[in-house]
């Protein structure tokens, strides 16, 4: 539809995860302009964490596909995969990436919306390291789960091609998970003497590579669970899902000051276990074949597009025509929802489907 390509082999359960996840980051980046309406009270409702459903299908979608490589190929990763994995990787995430990055730094450098492209080298975007043990502020705010995903991307495979050589996955992949849930953990103990307000502790613990990345190998153990234990994945499905919501509600209702322990060090790891909870009943969810499936897929299909694209449009909302958009009350939050659809349907339509076209030809 509309030049939106379905691949008909995607899992539903996962799409609509993507989809969930991608409608909350959107919410929350536009919740201000609910504010003075008669929606604001939608403003103090807790928030599902789009961000950590990302990292967790990261880990499990792409540690699945290594695991399953490796189990079909004597338990080894080859160079051959390795080198086709980063060239898909480089054609999926970097021209989105890029090309939002040099609308930024126009932006910014035109005043057009707020921001700074000297607190922070451009180059340091450019190659991913804005973030990666140290905070950043001001410039591009949502590249900063790229970073997280990119240095997953790198780290990951390398690991498991290195490890392979002595070890199979099977017995190797958990103890790589937990090493990197560990560092996370010790890094955010080490850092925590910054986290002195919510400012600090969202650039610091939230917004970190080296905070961060145990969300996604938490994702790679659950692919983990799946390859190597399919009768317990199948048969707690169901428990597994009611204690990953009921865990998600405990970390949504009940908060705790950014001092704490909990939320500086603990908070962080339970988030994205709450959510891997989900996955193996999701992963048994069958095609919906109705509006509602074309809707989830279609969104599935956009999110990475519209994840880069929603913030800008809020940013451009603020700074441009925030009056405009105040007077129209609630109808100026369901038109910013307008915009930024349409400009993620450019992006994607424009930039990402071209170069995932390229994508398709190299063998996975």
């Amino acid at each position: 539809m509309l030049g939106i390509e379905i691949d008909r082999r995607r899992i539903f359960g996962l799409d609509l995860l993507r989809a969930l996840a991608i409608l909350c980051v959107i919410h929350g980046h536009i919740l201000f302009l609910l504010n003075d309406t008669s929606l604001a009270i939608l403003m103090r409702w807790p928030m599902l964490h789009g961000v950590d459903m990302f990292f967790v299908l990261s880990g499990f979608l792409i540690g699945g596909a290594f695991l399953r490589h490796a189990e079909s190929h004597q338990g080894s990763v080859g160079r051959k995969k390795l080198g086709s994995f980063y060239t898909r990787a480089a054609l999926r995430i970097l021209p989105c990436y890029y090309f939002i990055l040099l609308l930024y730094y126009i932006l910014v450098k035109q005043q057009i919306i707020a921001g700074s492209t000297e607190t922070f080298s451009v180059w340091n975007f450019i190659t991913f390291t804005q973030n990666l043990f140290t905070p950043f502020w001001g410039f591009y705010w949502e590249s900063w789960t790229l970073s997280v995903e990119w240095w997953f991307y790198i780290i990951f495979p390398l690991l498991l091609f290195l490890s392979c050589r002595f070890v199979r996955p099977r017995k190797s992949v958990p103890y790589i998970c937990l090493l990197f849930c560990i560092f996370s953990v010790i890094y955010r103990i080490i850092v925590s003497k910054y986290a002195a307000d919510s400012f600090w502790w969202n650039v610091w613990i939230r917004k970190t590579v080296a905070s961060r990345i145990d969300g996604i190998f938490i994702g790679v153990l659950a692919a983990w669970i799946h390859q190597y234990l399919p009768e317990k994945w199948n048969r707690h499905a169901l428990i597994c899902f009611v204690s990953g919501v009921l865990l998600m509600v405990f970390l949504c209702v009940v908060k705790s000051p950014v001092h704490t322990f909990y939320s500086r060090v603990v908070y962080s790891t339970l988030l994205p276990i709450s959510i891997a909870l989900w996955l193996p009943l999701l992963c048994r969810m069958r095609p919906v074949k109705n509006a509602f499936g074309g809707i989830v897929s279609h969104l599935s299909v956009l999110s990475y597009s519209l994840f880069l694209t929603n913030l800008m449009v809020a940013q451009l909302i603020t700074a441009q025509f925030s009056d405009r958009f105040h007077r129209l009350g609630v109808w100026g939050y369901f038109l910013c929802w307008l915009l930024v659809f349409l400009a993620g349907y450019l992006l994607h339509i424009l930039v990402e489907k071209p170069f995932m076209k390229l994508r398709h030809k190299i063998p996975s």
